[in-house]
């Protein structure tokens, strides 16, 4: 027996045989702790005892809150309220409860004779569920001069961030610190700036802090296996999805992310057993469907998988990797002819890629078409163009802090050439410093400085290695500087002598 099975049914009986006065003190001193399921279980014992008890309903409610269940503590909060139309707390807590059902008109609703900053920061919310940008900016806008609050300012720097503004995000996060530096809301908008501004190390700490301090958050849970997937520590971040997976089994965000560190180790069997559950519960165009059909590809069932593929890529045609997977799977499911039709268009590009001219080489050779001769002949002399291309996603990744991407794309460059020009190398060297990968990234930007030593660029990205990798501190600042000053407007390397500078050392 799986004594682990056992321990909602303890809790539970532990919850009942406390009289209803110490169950509510066990789930106030929980709630304060952040363990909510524990508060969620000592609170049901109280209500079954007394369901009118309407401290026990508005903790109730706050606790389901924490959880994510706006089902459940929307019907605690009808409870406490009856007939009558909430005001104040109780009223902020049923528009948050329909937030989370994705009812943004009944949150405006229940906040019409309400105005704080909380409310604001509701109304702003709602209105961002129902699409209008410019009057959820607006709201914001007014709870911040109506004073803010920690959540607000959090919820704020988030909306900037999506928009592109990380100056104004970075303002705003470091007002919810002040505000109210250990919340949920003020941890993981800064773990996310930390991972927005490149910095893995400081983000992987913040998302470690809140699932630490909030062991029910799984927004904490996925940050932290993100950034350890990002940092290419695979076994780690499985073991942080197990958690996740453990409080939200049903949850797709955290299916996808164990689906994908499957595939991390070609795992196809294990892609597929942690799809499988939830499969019913997949939308036509749903992402977690690529990963399914590439498991399905490598297991021997082509057919299946162009049943997961072939809605998606009916809705994204212009994802390459989509469209080529579905070749596959129709060239393996005997259909060669369909392969053709769908990988074509892409492999007639001027910048279609190696790996795409083979597949369409193997395609039209399998059906006698002559012109398998010419896609094979391509694939050996990659063309100029799909050079540009794969230079122009790997600085989009770049710019994007996608760094892993980034990385992927300068392989494919440096594959398909001499590997000898120094941009590709330094920001090859710059994308793994930034995964952590600092070996990987000596390598590469050893390279670079042999070619090009007085480059400002090179020694930014030397400097920025030892700095990071807790090498020579003093030593670094001396090349920063020396890269300062050879490029006095480069803004990066700026920003990397002013924080190498407030380090002792």
């Amino acid at each position: 027996m799986k004594y682990t099975l056992l321990l909602p049914a303890v809790l539970a009986l532990a919850a009942c045989s406390d009289n209803p006065a110490t169950g509510l003190a066990k789930a106030q001193d929980e709630f304060a702790e952040h363990e909510y399921t524990a508060a969620k279980v000592h609170l049901a014992g109280v209500l079954a005892a007394e369901p009118g008890n309407r401290t026990a309903l508005l903790l109730q409610a706050k606790t389901l809150l924490s959880l994510g269940d706006g089902d459940g503590a929307g019907t605690a909060l009808a409870h406490l309220t009856g007939t009558a139309t909430p005001r104040g707390e109780v009223a902020e807590l049923s528009a948050e409860a329909a937030l989370l059902r994705q009812a943004p008109d009944v949150t405006l609703r229940l906040l019409v004779n309400e105005k704080s900053p909380e409310t604001e920061r509701l109304r702003a919310l709602a209105l961002i569920q129902k699409q209008d940008f410019a009057g959820a900016q607006t709201r914001f806008e007014a709870g911040l001069t109506a004073g803010g609050n920690a959540r607000l300012f959090a919820d704020y720097a988030r909306f900037r961030l999506l928009s592109g503004d990380i100056a104004g995000a970075d303002d705003l996060a470091a007002r919810a610190v002040k505000a109210d530096g250990n919340g949920i809301d003020t941890l993981l908008i800064n773990a996310l700036l930390a991972l927005r501004h490149g910095d893995l190390n400081r983000a992987l700490s913040g998302y470690t802090r809140a699932s630490t301090q909030y062991p029910a958050s799984i927004a904490a849970l996925l940050g932290r296996a993100g950034v350890l997937g990002d940092l290419g520590r695979q076994n780690e971040m499985q073991k942080v999805l197990a958690q996740a997976a453990a409080a939200a089994p049903n949850n797709l965000t955290v299916v996808f992310l164990r689906a994908k560190a499957a595939e991390a180790h070609q795992d196809w069997a294990g892609v597929r057993a942690v799809v499988q559950p939830v499969e019913s519960m997949l939308g036509k165009v749903d992402p977690i469907r690529q990963l399914y059909g590439q498991a399905l590809l490598h297991l021997g069932q082509p057919q299946l998988a162009i049943v997961q593929l072939q809605s998606r890529f009916e809705a994204a045609p212009g994802n390459r990797e989509l469209r080529k997977l579905l070749a596959q799977s129709q060239l393996a499911g005997g259909d060669a002819a369909s392969a053709a039709k769908t990988l074509r268009p892409l492999a007639d590009l001027p910048y279609a890629r190696a790996d795409e001219l083979r597949l369409m080489g193997a395609i039209t050779r399998k059906m006698g078409d002559p012109t398998a001769a010419g896609y094979e002949a391509r694939a050996q002399h990659p063309t100029p163009e799909a050079m540009g291309q794969d230079l122009s996603d790997a600085d989009g990744a770049m710019r994007a802090g996608n760094w892993a991407g980034a990385v992927q794309a300068y392989e494919r460059v440096l594959g398909s050439t001499d590997g000898s020009n120094v941009m590709v190398l330094n920001n090859m060297a710059y994308a793994q410093l930034m995964l952590g990968n600092y070996e990987q990234s000596r390598g590469f930007i050893e390279r670079a400085a042999a070619i090009a030593p007085e480059n400002p660029s090179v020694i930014d990205t030397m400097a920025w290695l030892q700095f990071r990798s807790r090498g020579n501190v003093a030593q670094a600042k001396q090349l920063l500087r020396r890269a300062a000053a050879l490029a006095p407007k480069n803004r990066t390397i700026q920003a990397h002598v002013a924080e190498a500078e407030r380090t002792p050392g």
